[in-house]
């Protein structure tokens, strides 16, 4: 598995990729068409957001790979500390594939604001990516409000 900079020449995988992950995670039973909407709005985001990502100076943009295969990606925004995007393809769920992304991305923050809160936003009911944000550390802070679907904010002391 590789671990580097995202760059224009993944963005034809990052629409497909974020489906799988999206459809993984954003689904339970009952949510009906509140998730899917969310979905696929993201997935019609996630090209773009990508790519504005790859040409801001405030933002880094991380992948991981195996071979030609896109694993996972991230974003990160430095000036108000955030993984903005965290996305793993559910093949590659146990794989180390989002440990390494979350350890990128966090070494990316600290390189620009060593002592700043990192936060993030993770819809309430995905117990299982709760539960890996708090092995870095990760505590939930609060309900986001005004989402289709409940989210919650984490936050990360530096």
């Amino acid at each position: 598995m590789q671990i580097r900079k995202g760059t224009a020449n993944d963005l034809p995988f990052i629409r497909d990729l974020t489906k799988r992950a999206t459809d993984s995670t954003y689904f339970i039973e009952g949510m009906g068409d509140a998730a899917t909407a969310t979905v696929a709005r993201y997935v019609d985001m996630s090209t773009g957001v990508f790519e504005n990502a790859l040409a801001s100076d405030n933002h880094s943009v991380i992948v991981t790979t195996q071979g030609d295969d896109l694993l996972g990606y991230v974003i990160v925004i430095h000036d108000n500390p955030e993984i903005d995007w965290i996305m793993v393809d559910p093949a590659a769920h146990g794989l180390g594939a989002g440990k390494a992304l979350m350890i990128a991305a966090l070494d990316a923050l600290a390189e620009r604001k060593p002592h700043a809160t990192v936060r993030l936003s993770v819809v309430a009911h995905n117990e299982r990516a709760k539960a890996f944000y708090r092995k870095f550390g990760f505590l939930v802070t609060g309900p986001i409000p005004g989402r289709d679907i409940p989210t919650v904010e984490m936050q990360r002391a530096a």
